[in-house]
């Protein structure tokens, strides 16, 4: 082991080393000047690694004091905090709250809450359920059909193809790839609109905290040629290169010849710089007028059919010019993708030249007719084939289907019957409160799901839309519940969407619960209602799942009824008593471990000096047992222990043992708690009034001055908010002493806090006065050695004088 005289530590722990003092020594005089500087500061340098010492021990003294708060606290928040659900100081784990319901018609009901009175209610019948009003389609409202757009009948005529649309660049900004999706909603049909599609699309792409790729890098375009511009304001050094692509994007934005291939490209071409990416060879070809048959020729499609997504290739279309080649295709690729009859595809006339085709599902097999249970969508496809109607084959977005199309307005939503014109004012009435969507902005080429939400926001309304895709149908609720609410649509926006009342939807009326109780005690029974069907009575909480005991609206004589039996939930509450107990222990463990412990004065805390001739793991280990019995016999935690070891209030003592809680009989347990799981069952299941006075009980005084003492948890909470309190003025005995990090304002201000502190100033002090010391040492040896050289000097003159 080092001695605290050793010339190792270093200044900034104020023992400085020899070679921290400035200057050189022994140069004339030959004398080792650190070492002697050295022993004559040994008595300062002692002082200061004294003083580091006793502060270790306190901040060790200090953290292990916490320690023990911390348990204290923790134990409080879970079992004694009114926020808890493991709370033992209220009433509400020891009462009866778990209600059942008995009877050969309790399946008709649920009951929760308060058993308090649930020996005092019985439900002799269900009238009626709660139901809100309601209005629902009476058949589909859709038409039922995937149609596309208007398609040349003849495969040869060209349309002016999308070429960039769907495509993705990857763009490398410093050390990461973004990919940079061109999006299929954007518009890319001259040079200026796809200008603004690219920029839209890397504002898309997040680079960082509120940065995105628009931040630091634009497209312009001059004359058709276009420019990836690293912008100047960027800042940040980091460079900006195009990485790659998906399908011929580079060629067809002109950054490469057709002939060319990506790796092959120098690094030159790919640097995007403030003057833009080298090598825009030609102009930008946003689109190509391309053959049908070539667009359609060996893609594929991807279908959803009841939610089964499969895809399917088209055949080659070059030697054929018939629209209808195309449809005989679809036909027998859906069939084998999901079975013979089952989606249906037709092509219809749109004009003398064109056509579309129009998807339905069908029953197979002998049935004939529609299937409108079963749904048919497109999901995806290669390029060409979906997106707007100007330049792709089938002019519909990926998603559409045989539903109602709820993005797009009425009159492109697949809507069957459309009653009304979709011109003038938007208004729908219900119940005598009428709403005109027009004045909330809206129009008749506004979405279908813009005007579902429009109106359901109407709160003046008193409705809720909704469309149910797999039936297909529109369902209309009140949000008024039972009988309080009305489904009386008028107007004409009404009469668009949902059609005629009997013929094209129907509605159901509103409708209270109805149930008949009767009180113990009483002859006479009561007809309560409620317009929904939970009802509270007495703190019991009934749900109403079915009607019984009555027939035609009359109450049947000697229905069996329902009765209610509340009793406590003893394995819960056992559950949390064992692991309270548990806990309690685990912190009489700690407190006695560190209160009875006797520290080895062999063992004090390292100086720095002699930390640095040991390796970390027996640092480690030294300070193992140093740490050990540093709170032996501390007077505020030897009166914690004392405490503890009697939390059990001598008026329930015999009490608590019935109900299987005593202490234990062993001197080295110092208190510890034993439970009895088995009889505190049988305690809480036969008298749980008793079990929580036990535990609940409050301190109270007799009219002669005697004092009845309070329950367990009461005892506890008394205990801990005396020595492990974070609230108040003055916080707990053992928070004032050491602070708590679950009290913020202790940490700085508290008594080991203050000795620490005083330490640290006394260090700060012992500090100056070495380096005093040492400088005043490092004058006289200087000068001793300058009056040393200089007779070094005159004795070599001499000598040479005598010499010559």
């Amino acid at each position: 082991m080092a001695s605290i005289g050793g010339l190792s530590a270093t200044a900034s722990s104020g023992m400085n080393s020899a070679s921290s003092i400035r200057g050189y020594g022994g140069l004339a005089s030959g004398l080792d000047r650190d070492s002697l500087i050295e022993n004559m500061t040994y008595a300062t340098r002692s002082k200061i690694a004294a003083q580091k010492q006793k502060m270790q021990t306190f901040q060790w003294q200090q953290t292990a004091m916490q320690n023990i708060t911390s348990k204290l606290y923790e134990f409080s928040s879970k079992y004694m905090s009114y926020t808890s659900s493991s709370n033992l100081t209220s009433s509400k784990l020891f009462s009866r709250n778990l209600v059942t319901a008995l009877g050969d018609n309790s399946k008709y009901l649920s009951v929760s809450g308060s058993g308090v009175s649930a020996d005092t209610i019985s439900v002799l019948g269900v009238k009626s359920l709660a139901k809100n009003a309601q209005m629902s389609s009476n058949g589909v409202v859709s038409d039922q059909t995937l149609k596309t757009g208007s398609i040349s009948n003849n495969l040869k005529d060209t349309i002016p193809l999308d070429m960039v649309s769907g495509d993705t660049m990857y763009i490398t900004y410093g050390t990461k790839t973004y990919s940079v999706t061109l999006s299929s909603a954007y518009d890319y049909s001259s040079p200026e609109a796809a200008v603004a599609s690219f920029n839209k699309a890397l504002s898309d792409v997040t680079i960082g905290t509120d940065k995105t790729l628009a931040d630091v890098m634009e497209v312009t375009e001059t004359d058709g040629y276009l420019k990836f511009v690293h912008k100047e304001e960027d800042g940040t050094g980091n460079n900006l290169v195009l990485s790659g692509c998906t399908g011929d994007l580079l060629t067809d934005l002109g950054f490469m010849a057709a002939d060319e291939k990506f790796g092959d490209l120098s690094a030159e071409r790919i640097m995007i710089t403030k003057e833009g990416l080298k090598g825009e060879i030609k102009k930008a070809e946003f689109q190509k007028d391309t053959s049908i048959s070539d667009i359609l020729s060996g893609k594929k499609i991807s279908f959803s059919y009841n939610g089964t997504i499969k895809w399917i290739t088209l055949d080659e279309y070059a030697g054929s010019s018939d629209l209808g080649a195309v449809k005989a295709d679809l036909q027998s690729k859906l069939d084998d993708a999901f079975g013979k009859g089952r989606i249906s595809v037709e092509l219809k006339a749109d004009g003398s030249t064109k056509s579309y085709f129009a998807f339905s599902t069908t029953m197979p097999g002998g049935d004939s007719g529609s299937d409108t249970s079963s749904s048919l969508a497109i999901t995806a496809a290669d390029k060409g084939i979906l997106g707007d109607a100007a330049n792709t084959v089938f002019g519909i977005r990926s998603g559409e289907s045989n539903r109602l199309n709820l993005s797009a307005s009425i009159a492109n939503s697949g809507l069957k019957d459309v009653g009304g014109t979709l011109d003038g004012e938007m208004v729908i009435e219900n119940d005598g409160k009428s709403v005109n969507l027009k004045d909330l902005g809206l129009s008749w080429e506004s979405s279908v799901s813009d005007i579902m939400n429009a109106i359901n926001n109407s709160k003046e309304l008193g409705i809720k839309v909704s469309y149910q895709s797999n039936t297909d149908k529109f369902v209309v609720q009140s949000t008024e519940q039972g009988a309080g609410g009305q489904i009386e649509l008028k107007g004409n926006l009404a009469s668009v969407l949902f059609g005629a009342e009997n013929t094209n939807y129907t509605v159901e009326q509103g409708q209270d619960a109805v149930i008949l109780v009767q009180y113990a005690g009483s002859n006479t029974t009561s007809e309560i209602t409620r317009g929904s069907n939970t009802i509270s009575m007495d703190g019991l909480n009934v749900t109403l799942k079915g009607t019984f005991g009555y027939k035609d609206g009359k109450y049947v004589e000697g229905t069996s009824a329902v009765t209610f039996n509340a009793s406590v939930d003893t394995d819960n509450t056992t559950s949390i008593v064992k692991e309270m107990i548990d806990a309690y222990n685990e912190a009489l463990d700690l407190i006695n471990s560190e209160v009875n412990q006797k520290p080895d004065r062999d063992y004090t805390p390292l100086t720095d000096e002699q930390k640095e001739e040991m390796s970390d793991s027996q640092i480690e280990k030294w300070e193992t047992e140093a740490k050990k019995g540093l709170l032996f016999n501390d007077t505020d935690l030897r009166g914690l222990a004392d405490s503890l070891r009697f939390i059990i209030p001598s008026g329930f003592r015999a009490d608590l043992e019935k109900m299987g809680i005593t202490v234990s009989t062993s001197y080295k347990d110092n208190g510890k708690l034993v439970f009895n799981e088995t009889e505190f069952k049988a305690a809480l299941g036969t008298d749980p009034d008793a079990v929580m006075q036990a535990f609940t009980a409050t301190v109270s005084k007799n009219e002669d001055g005697t004092t009845n003492a309070g329950g367990l948890m009461t005892s506890m909470k008394t205990i801990m908010d005396r020595y492990a309190s974070m609230t108040g003025a003055t916080k707990g005995i053992l928070v004032e002493h050491a602070g708590s990090v679950y009290a913020p304002t202790s940490v700085l201000k508290n008594g080991m806090q203050t000795q620490i502190d005083s330490i640290k100033n006394y260090i700060t002090q012992l500090n100056k006065k070495l380096a005093t010391e040492q400088d005043r040492y490092v004058s006289q040896f200087t000068a001793l050695e300058t009056l040393i050289s200089q007779m070094n000097s005159q004795s070599g003159y001499l000598s040479s004088m005598f010499s010559s």
